[in-house]
């Protein structure tokens, strides 16, 4: 991997800061307070009842400030990585070489050509993920080299396969049929670069900025003031803990059940208007948030609704946070029952949108099949039924060490 240089500018982007600290373990325990200092094997924590100190193995997620979601945020420059890095900016540029791309909170980036994947280049009014949603319409086969997604006003958007030459602040030039090209970089809406050589990272988790970004890191330190970064991709710095939202650990013991994909789906509602069930969003689309705090992971489920999974027993338990989301409230009433092998894990769990989100943990020691179901409440209605299982996710069976 080749050197990469990250001059930090120090630039202000303000977000707005969550009531405290939080650190979230894999059993789905909070921790409340101000992080005191992160290494790679705990975490200090300094709760109003004093110093906590954590072991990095049982803990998840550390939260220190709000942050947007890059992909979903209208009008922003961003380039994704071969490791799979999101980094915000203002701008990009690109000379043969080297890319580069002006971030609010890391400064100046420059990226060698062969760790980036796409640049996204959305107007104003559109985010990276509508670009993505174009390039699926059009349903086109791979990618023969690196490919541009060209604007057409009033026609079906153009995609070219060829070979990117540069960046520029008007104009991109693509060699395309032995023909090196000018395009106006007004009409491209995403450039994406073929796949060179091996890219294969162990990260031990990812850090988020306050402007969206997000980087995998092989090392992370922190103490008051700073977090120390080292990343494949962009090499080692060092952020103010302001410009940090938070921290999320790899661990191999733990699997989002939003990544599993269901074996079966049963899903219905009154007068033919069913609500698909989301992943990583509520059923109307918008992100998982309840009590006021936006969730990364979980699913957005609708009554009436069965997913099945299978587990094959190997997993202890499934941990969630669950509720009614808070663009529903105070509307909803549902209820939430899991059954492992068609038989009641505990007892059916009501759904309110007047009442507050509740932490489940549900044992599966030996589960083989999973079913997760959203019924109607006590109102017998579907009116407003927009249930989150937040943060849902399945722990592995795991003997702890003497």
């Amino acid at each position: 991997m080749r050197n990469v240089l990250i001059g930090i500018l120090g630039v202000s982007f303000a977000m707005a800061p969550v009531a405290a600290d939080q650190v979230e373990t894999v059993d789905a325990g909070r921790v409340t307070g101000r992080v005191q200092s992160l290494s790679a094997e705990r975490v200090v924590i300094v709760t109003d009842k004093g110093p906590r100190t954590l072991a990095l193995d049982d803990v998840l997620e550390i939260s220190l400030a709000e942050a947007p979601d890059a992909m979903t945020t209208a009008g922003m420059v961003v380039v994704r990585t071969a490791t799979g890095d999101v980094l915000v900016g203002k701008d990009v540029a690109f000379d043969g070489k080297v890319l580069r791309i002006a971030c609010d909170v890391l400064g100046r980036v420059e990226l060698a050509m062969d760790t980036v994947r796409a640049v996204y280049l959305p107007t104003a009014e559109k985010t990276p993920a509508d670009v993505d949603g174009v390039l699926r319409e059009l349903k086109l086969p791979a990618a023969t080299g690196d490919r541009v997604l060209v604007a057409r006003p009033g026609k079906q958007a153009l995609a070219i396969d060829g070979v990117l030459e540069s960046i520029g602040p008007g104009k991109i030039r693509f060699r395309w049929k032995d023909r090196s090209r000018t395009i106006a970089r007004a009409t491209v809406r995403l450039v994406a670069l073929a796949a060179v050589g091996d890219v294969a990272q162990e990260a031990k988790g990812t850090l988020r900025t306050t402007d969206g970004s997000k980087v995998h890191y092989a090392e992370l330190s922190a103490d008051g003031k700073s977090f120390v970064v080292v990343s494949a991709a962009l090499g080692k710095w060092t952020i103010s803990r302001d410009h940090v939202a938070g921290v999320r650990l790899a661990s191999a013991n733990v699997v989002n059940l939003a990544d599993l994909k269901p074996d079966a789906v049963r899903e219905y509602g009154y007068f033919g208007t069913t609500f698909r069930h989301r992943v990583n969003r509520s059923v109307s689309g918008r992100g998982l948030r309840l009590a006021g705090r936006t969730y990364r992971s979980g699913l957005g489920l609708h009554s009436f609704c069965e997913l099945t999974y299978r587990l094959d027993g190997q997993y202890a338990a499934l941990v969630a946070t669950v509720g009614i989301d808070d663009a529903a409230r105070p509307g909803g009433d549902a209820t939430l029952t899991f059954l492992g092998d068609g038989k009641p894990l505990g007892k059916a769990v009501r759904l309110t949108g007047k009442d507050d989100p509740k932490p489940v943990r549900v044992a599966l020691a030996g589960v083989k099949t999973l079913l997760v179901r959203v019924g109607f409440g006590e109102d017998d209605l579907g009116h407003g039924d927009h249930v989150n299982l937040a943060g849902a996710r399945l722990l592995r069976q795991v003997e702890k060490k003497p």
